[in-house]
């Protein structure tokens, strides 16, 4: 009777579905052997009046064998549970514990659904610097990212009435006679996608820009208000790039130049709010055409063969009358133009200097180069005909960028010649047909500097100076209702302080800046983007703000 009733005991115990414990381990581990041993040995002590003869030698040997068999089964419980017990913890597996097993599987199966659904289409997923789509052998990736700058700017120019004295007729423009003007813009609305197909050798990019209302136009005169209609998609990038071997690559399509530096570095990678009107008017921009490359650790070189440049250089007086971006092949005033650049790097990495800032920690690195720029042809002058010499636009640049992991500097100087036989000036009353005019020789030239210092790693103050000046050999060629009111020979000299606070890196970025003229500024200088108005008056002030972010 005591003996189904150990059993019991113990069988109860472990059919409970208690979690044991290493304390219950221990304590059940000798009442379960003595019941097992009972149970073996109870045909033996059972009562004699049950059996009618005495157990033999051979059932003696039997049992003491399964004696033996249950010690050794007993010494290998007594060791695990010597194991529990030195293991950290009251318990080898407490609810607890369970609980956080379970929370794991949970997490690893979800993450294996996810996987398995984009495995079924061939692709994986995710963040990297970007939202990308890519095979499961990369050689073909998707990435996908975009901008957005907000700002607010503001511009003021002493006096009132009209600040442009000795004009009485607005017949170029809508002469800026406006003592105080701001408001808020949306400069920079940008979406891309770059990858590679069939492997990394072959890169492709599109990007583009919704146009703000004087991107709409030829030149940064205002003098074409599309009002709703701006606001259009335009593209900017459209190329395809085969890395041919190690060193070099080939490029086709429409991108930037090779020219000027603070030009090739993307718009959410400046330093400044926007880009000196330096680069915005002496600059070649963008083209349709083919470029070659040349790479190694040190050095880079570039050549372009293209549509030639955007003609911005006087603003809408058209030096050149080409303006390539996104136009058909049968519409190009270019015979030909040849871009060309080469920078030494001394210092760094070659990553340093896709950006114009260098955060605190940043390796040293010190750059070079040198661009150039030559084209000809006659401007598209609709349905004039055109009997004129080509023009020629010849350009140089030259920069020196420096960083030092907290603090950065950047010098430049750009000249640009032109032999305008064909010129042409754009305004609202002959947008359609120019008349070309013999404008003679001019001479552009400007220089840019540039600095910044991290007082934190969040906040970076910086300064800039730029100075150009742009004139013609012959200002009397330009028809007569236009001479007073485009070039004066003022040169443009615009100091601006500001500070760059870093809420995420570029990715997000909150930017203050003041600016200030110290003479004239002619209207072939006029830059809207950059709250850059033109004015007899100097000292104007330029108030802008910008929050930006980057996906």
């Amino acid at each position: 009777m005591r003996l189904r009733m150990r059993f019991a005991f113990v069988s109860t115990y472990w059919s409970s579905g208690r979690m044991p414990t290493r304390t219950s381990i221990s304590s059940c581990i000798a009442p379960l052997s003595l019941s097992v041993a009972v149970l073996c040995c109870a045909p033996i002590f059972a009562s004699p009046q049950s059996s009618s003869s005495p157990p033999s030698a051979q059932d003696v040997q039997a049992l003491l064998e399964r004696v033996s068999q249950l010690e050794q089964s007993n010494s290998t419980l007594q060791n695990q549970v010597a194991e529990l017990k030195s293991a950290p913890g009251e318990q080898w597996l407490t609810e607890q514990r369970a609980s956080e097993i379970r929370a794991i599987v949970a997490d690893v199966l979800a993450d294996s659904s996810t996987r398995n659904t984009l495995q079924d289409g061939g692709l994986t997923a995710g963040w990297d610097n970007g939202f990308f789509l890519k095979s499961p052998d990369s050689r073909f990736t998707l990435n996908v990212g975009g901008m957005i700058q907000a700002r607010w700017m503001g511009s003021y120019i002493s006096g009132s009435g009209s600040n442009r004295s000795g004009i009485t007729e607005p017949t170029v423009w809508a002469l800026d006679n406006a003592q105080k003007v701001y408001g808020f813009d949306v400069s920079q609305t940008q979406l891309w996608v770059q990858g590679n197909l069939f492997g990394p050798d072959l890169e492709y990019k599109i990007k583009g820009n919704f146009a703000s209302t004087d991107e709409y136009g030829i030149s940064g005169a205002p003098f074409l208000n599309t009002g709703p209609s701006s606001g259009d998609f335009m593209l900017l990038d459209a190329y395809v790039r085969w890395h041919l071997m190690d060193e070099w690559s080939l490029r086709v399509g429409q991108f930037k130049l090779p020219f000027m530096r603070e030009t090739l570095v993307e718009d959410q990678n400046q330093l400044v709010l926007e880009r000196s009107a330096i680069s915005e008017h002496l600059g070649v921009g963008r083209s349709q055409g083919i470029e070659l490359t040349y790479m190694d650790a040190d050095f880079r070189w570039s050549l372009a063969f293209s549509d030639g440049g955007e003609d911005n250089v006087a603003g809408q007086m058209q030096f050149f009358g080409s303006q390539p971006l996104n136009s058909p092949w049968d519409q190009i005033s270019t015979d030909y133009a040849f871009t060309s650049r080469a920078e030494w790097k001394f210092a760094g990495g070659w990553n340093q200097f896709t950006h114009m800032t260098s955060p605190i920690g940043d390796e040293y690195a010190l750059l070079g180069g040198v661009g150039t720029h030559y084209q000809q042809g006659d401007p598209d002058t609709g349905t004039e005909s055109n009997s004129g010499d080509a023009n020629t636009w010849f350009a140089l640049t030259g920069d020196v960028s420096a960083m030092y992991g907290g603090a950065t500097l950047f010098g430049s100087f750009t000249y640009v010649y032109g032999s305008s036989p064909s010129a042409t000036i754009m305004n609202s009353a002959n947008l359609g047909t120019p008349t070309p005019f013999d404008l003679g020789r001019s001479d552009s030239w400007g220089t840019v500097i540039q600095a910044s210092y991290y007082i934190d790693p969040k906040w970076e103050l910086y300064t800039r100076w730029e100075y150009g000046l742009t004139s013609v050999e012959d200002p009397s060629a330009i028809p007569g209702q236009y001479q007073n009111q485009i070039l004066k020979s003022n040169h443009l000299s615009l100091i601006t302080t500001g500070a760059n606070w870093y809420l995420d890196g570029e990715d997000v970025k909150v930017s203050f800046d003041f600016g200030i003229t110290t003479t004239a500024t002619d209207a072939n200088w006029y830059t809207p983007n950059a709250a850059l108005r033109a004015s007899d008056q100097q000292d104007e002030m330029i108030f802008r703000t910008q929050l930006q972010l980057v996906f």
